[in-house]
C-alpha cells in the first residue's frame, strides 16, 4: 500500500486508507511490545532485583553504552601496532610527568628533601594477622559475578561456584603472603582497558586507564587494605581533610564542610577566596620510593613494608582494545586504577599535602580533587595569602612529583553582595610558579596565572560567587528533565510499585545530592527545580499539565524539594550531641547560633538548630535513632 501510495500521491482514497492502515499497524505492535515488556518485568520482579533494573533498562534505554577506544586504532594501518604505542603511552605517562619535574628541580636552588623528615617513634608498629576461612569466604560472596576477569580469565562466578572447594587454597596462599612479606608475580600484571572521559575521542590523553587485575588478587588486596585501613583510623593518622575512600565520609560531607567555612567567614565581615586544584594524572605520577618512605614514617615496617614494596615493583601492564591485546610492559610509576589497594595507598601519598598548616588558610580533599579557602579583612591581604599559600602547595606537590594543571585550575572569590567583589580584577591575579622563582625577586617569572570564572564545578556542585546555587539548580533541573522520556515508556508496563521505585533510584537520588548544601536557596530558584520534579511526576501518573499540586504531591505521597531539604538538614542534626541547655523547654534541643547577617540563615550551620528545634515541638526525636528518627 506505501508503494501504490507512492505512485499514485493524489488519490485521496488510497492516501485514507494507507493511513488507516498505518495507524492500525503501529498501534498494534506498539501494544504487543508493551504486552511482552509487562510480562518479561513481571518474570525479572519475581526472580530477583538485578534482574529487574536490567529489564528497567532495556524498556527504557536509560543504561548508557560503554563506549570501547576503538577511535584509537581505527585511524592506523597496524591495530597491533596502535595498541603497543597506546599501552606505552599509558606506561610512560606517569615517568614522563615526574622527569620534567626533576628537570625543574635541577635548575633551581632551593630544593627540599622529603627523606629528611625522621620517623615519629611514638607511632605504633603496623601489624597484619593471618586470615580465616571465615573472612575470605565473605569477600568471596561479595565479588561481583559480572565484572570482566583478568589475564587469567578467572571470573568472580567461577570463584562463587567453587568457593568451598577454592576457599582453603586462597586462605593458604594469602597467609603465605602476609607472612612472605612477597605479593604474588602472577598478581601483578593488570589489563589496561582505555575510558573516554571527554574531548577528542582519537586523541589518547583523554582516556582514563582501568587496571583489570586477576581475582584472586582483588580478594588479596582487600584484605590487605581492611587491616591498612583499620590501622590509620585508629591511630588517627589521615588527615582531617581528607574525605575520599574513608568510611563515614562521602563527596557531600566535603563539599557541605566546604560552604560552612566559607559562610561562617563571610558572616564574619570576612573576603574569602577559593582555589580549586586540578592535579595532571595524580594516581599515575605516585612515586614508588616517596611512597615507601611515607608508608615507613606512618608505622608500617619491617615485613610490612616489604609486602608494600613487593605490591608495587615489578608490576606490568597490557592494553586491550577489543579482540586486540598489547604486549606486556614495566610500570615504575602510579597506583594501578581500578584496584583495591590504590586509592588508600594514594591518601597516605598526599597526605602531608592536606596537613599543611596555611595561613589562614584551610585544605578540603577529595582524592585528588582538591580546594584551598583562604579569607581575610581585605582583597590585598586575601590575594597574598592565597598566593603564598598556593606557592606552599605548589612546592609541596613538586615534591611529591605531582603536576599541577595551571589550564584546569581555577580560583572564585566569594562575597554576600555583588558591590563587594574585588574592585580591579586586573590587579589581584594569582601565578601558577612552575619552580621556586617567587623566592628570588630578581629571577624573571613567566608562569602561567589562574583563572578568574564566576562558577566552579565542586564534586558534582555548582558553587557561585554569591552562593545563590542558581547554576547548578538550572543544570539539575536539566537532567532531571531528562529523565521525563524514561518514565514515559516505563508507565505502560509497570505498575504505581515499581514506578515508585524507579523515581527513588533515578530522580530523587539527583535531587538529594548535597541538598543540605544548595537547599536553602531562594524559592524562586528552587521553583525551577520543583517544576521538573512535577512534570516528572504528571507523566509517570498519566496525569494532566495543570493537575493541582497539593492533590499531586498527595496522591504520590512523595515530598516536595524544600521537603526532602529540611528533612535532610533534620537528619544531619540528629547526628550531632544535643548542646546542654536549662530545660525550662523540652522542645529545645539546641542552642540556636546567632549570625550577623541573614544571608547565613539559608544554611545548615543556622537551620540546622532551627529546623530542628521546631520538629521537636511536633514529634520528640531527639532520643530516637536515625531509622525511627
Amino acid at each position: 500500500m506505501h508503494k501504490k501510495f507512492q505512485k499514485n500521491i493524489e488519490d485521496e482514497m488510497l492516501k485514507i486508507v494507507y493511513h488507516r492502515y498505518r495507524n492500525f499497524c503501529n498501534g498494534l505492535l506498539k501494544k504487543l511490545k508493551r504486552q511482552h515488556q509487562k510480562t518479561e518485568l513481571e518474570k525479572a520482579c519475581s526472580t530477583n532485583m538485578k534482574q529487574t533494573w536490567k529489564v528497567i533498562n532495556n524498556i527504557t534505554q536509560f543504561k548508557k553504552q560503554k563506549i570501547i577506544a576503538q577511535d584509537l586504532i581505527s585511524t592506523v594501518d597496524s591495530p597491533n601496532e596502535a595498541v603497543n604505542n597506546i599501552n606505552t603511552f599509558f606506561a610512560d605517562v606517569g615517568r614522563k610527568l615526574a622527569n620534567k619535574i626533576l628537570e625543574d628541580n635541577l635548575h633551581n636552588p632551593y630544593k627540599p628533601n622529603i627523606f629528611d623528615t625522621p620517623t615519629n617513634p611514638m607511632v605504633n608498629s603496623f601489624v597484619m594477622l593471618d586470615t580465616d576461612v571465615r573472612e575470605v569466604m565473605g569477600l568471596i560472596n561479595n565479588l561481583k559475578c559480572n565484572s570482566s576477569s583478568g589475564w587469567d580469565n578467572i571470573s568472580g562466578l567461577i570463584v562463587k561456584q567453587n568457593k568451598e572447594l577454592l576457599s582453603g587454597l586462597i586462605v593458604h596462599i594469602c597467609n603465605l603472603s602476609l607472612r612472605s612479606g612477597r605479593f604474588p608475580d602472577a598478581f601483578k600484571h593488570s589489563t589496561i582497558i582505555p575510558i573516554h572521559k571527554s574531548g577528542d575521542k582519537a586523541d589518547v590523553g583523554n582516556y582514563r586507564p582501568i587496571s583489570i587485575l586477576p581475582t584472586l588478587s582483588k580478594i588479596l588486596e582487600r584484605i590487605i587494605n581492611n587491616r591498612l585501613i583499620n590501622y590509620l583510623e585508629s591511630e588517627n593518622l589521615l588527615s582531617c581533610n581528607q574525605y575520599g575512600f574513608r568510611k563515614g565520609r562521602s563527596t557531600a560531607d566535603a563539599v557541605s564542610d566546604l560552604t560552612d567555612h566559607i559562610v561562617r567567614g563571610l558572616d564574619a565581615g570576612e573576603k574569602c577566596l577559593a582555589i580549586f586544584l586540578d592535579l595532571a594524572k595524580a594516581f599515575d605520577t605516585v612515586s614508588i620510593p616517596r611512597l615507601l618512605c611515607k608508608l615507613e614514617r606512618l608505622g608500617i615496617r619491617d615485613l610490612q613494608l616489604q609486602l608494600f614494596n613487593d605490591y608495587l615493583s615489578k608490576r606490568t601492564q597490557s592494553t586491550k582494545i577489543g579482540n586486540f591485546t598489547s604486549e606486556p610492559l614495566p610500570v615504575t610509576y602510579g597506583v594501578p586504577q581500578g584496584s583495591i589497594l590504590g586509592p588508600t595507598l594514594f591518601l597516605i601519598y598526599i597526605n602531608d599535602l592536606c596537613n599543611l598548616e596555611l595561613p589562614n588558610g584551610k585544605i578540603f580533599t577529595f582524592a585528588d580533587d582538591t580546594a584551598l579557602v583562604f579569607s581575610g579583612k581585605s582583597w590585598e591581604e586575601v590575594y597574598f595569602r592565597a598566593q603564598s599559600g598556593f606557592d606552599k602547595v605548589s612546592t609541596c606537590l613538586r615534591q611529591n612529583l605531582l603536576s599541577l594543571n595551571p589550564d584546569k585550575t581555577k580560583y572564585l572569590p566569594f562575597t554576600i553582595l555583588k558591590s563587594s567583589q574585588p574592585a580591579n580584577r586586573l590587579n589581584y591575579l594569582i601565578t601558577a610558579h612552575q619552580s621556586d622563582c617567587h623566592r628570588f625577586p630578581l629571577v624573571a617569572c613567566n608562569c602561567p596565572k589562574i583563572e578568574n570564572v564566576p562558577t566552579v564545578k565542586y564534586l558534582g556542585v555548582v558553587l557561585d560567587r554569591h552562593f545563590k546555587f542558581l547554576p547548578h539548580i538550572q543544570q539539575l533541573s536539566n537532567r532531571i528533565r531528562k529523565l521525563i522520556v524514561v518514565f514515559k515508556n516505563i508507565r505502560h508496563v509497570a505498575d504505581t510499585k515499581l514506578i515508585r521505585m524507579v523515581y527513588f533510584a533515578l530522580c530523587q537520588s539527583l535531587l538529594t545530592y548535597c541538598i543540605d548544601t544548595w537547599g536553602g536557596a531562594a524559592k524562586t530558584h528552587l521553583i525551577i527545580l520543583e517544576r521538573a520534579q512535577r512534570a516528572i511526576l504528571k507523566v509517570s501518573h498519566f496525569l494532566p499539565y495543570r493537575h493541582p499540586t497539593t492533590l499531586l504531591y498527595k496522591k504520590t505521597n512523595l515530598l516536595t524539594v524544600r521537603q526532602l531539604f529540611v528533612r535532610q538538614v533534620c537528619l544531619i542534626q540528629h547526628k550531632t550531641n544535643p548542646s546542654s541547655l536549662g530545660r525550662r523547654r523540652a522542645d529545645r534541643v539546641y542552642n540556636i547560633v546567632k549570625f550577623k547577617n541573614f544571608f547565613t540563615h539559608r544554611f545548615t550551620c543556622y537551620l540546622g538548630s532551627f529546623l530542628y528545634n521546631k520538629l521537636s515541638k511536633i514529634a520528640m526525636i531527639k532520643n530516637l535513632n536515625k531509622i525511627s528518627c
